[in-house]
């Protein structure tokens, strides 16, 4: 194997770790680990990590070597997330129509109710929070284990790394995401689940929109 490929498969694993979280922010990332479990040399290790660090996944410190470290969340990225989010949501409400999934209009009528409040109350983070539970437990409804993993990893990243002024965009358009919810819960209701759909694309358009403001 050429020396390229072992810096290749030790920049893909260590990142793959990384991203999965199977090593998180703050740990330290030994060298001779990664090449022992790779059965390459440091070099290629080495390497890899001097990509990583200008990538911002890690930093090189002094007596301490390689540490992940808490990457800022860009623009895109957010709005990536914005459509994964978007397909899930899609995607539950084709699952809910086609499978005549009951929902609990009652819970997510107080789940909303909660939302408004939080919003009236000026409590930007617990609304953050509380959007995310609604989401989890509307995406749950699905009933597919992997996307109920996926919509925790994106309230995780979301959480660590969004900057401030990304961070409070779901804040800044409160109003209106707690409008459309209220509007597709009766869409769901009446069992409209096309107008529901494209609730959803409307508030996902108005995010994207925000973003980059």
């Amino acid at each position: 194997m050429e020396k390229q490929t072992y810096e290749k498969l030790a920049y893909y694993t260590i990142k793959e770790k990384i991203l999965t979280g199977k090593l998180r922010v703050g740990e330290r990332i030994t060298e001779s680990i990664i090449a022992e479990e790779l059965k390459v040399s440091r070099t290629p290790v080495r390497k890899a990590l001097a990509i990583l660090e200008k990538e911002n996944l890690i930093e090189v410190r002094a007596n301490r070597g390689a540490v992940v470290i808490e990457s800022s969340m860009s623009v895109n990225r957010f709005v990536e997330l914005l459509e994964i989010i978007e397909i899930l949501v899609k995607q539950t409400l084709v699952k809910m129509e086609n499978k005549r999934i009951k929902i609990d209009v009652e819970e997510f009528e107080r789940k909303i109710k909660q939302l408004k409040k939080l919003y009236q109350d000026g409590s930007e983070e617990s609304f953050i929070i509380a959007l995310f539970d609604y989401l989890f437990e509307f995406i749950r409804l699905m009933g597919n284990h992997y996307a109920n993993r996926l919509i925790q990893l994106i309230e995780n990243d979301f959480d660590l790394k969004a900057q401030k002024e990304i961070k409070i965009i779901p804040y800044l358009l409160a109003e209106k995401t707690v409008q459309c919810l209220e509007r597709s819960l009766q869409h769901i209701r009446d069992y409209n689940f096309a107008a529901a759909r494209e609730e959803v694309e409307q508030i996902m358009n108005q995010y994207i929109v925000q973003t980059f403001r």
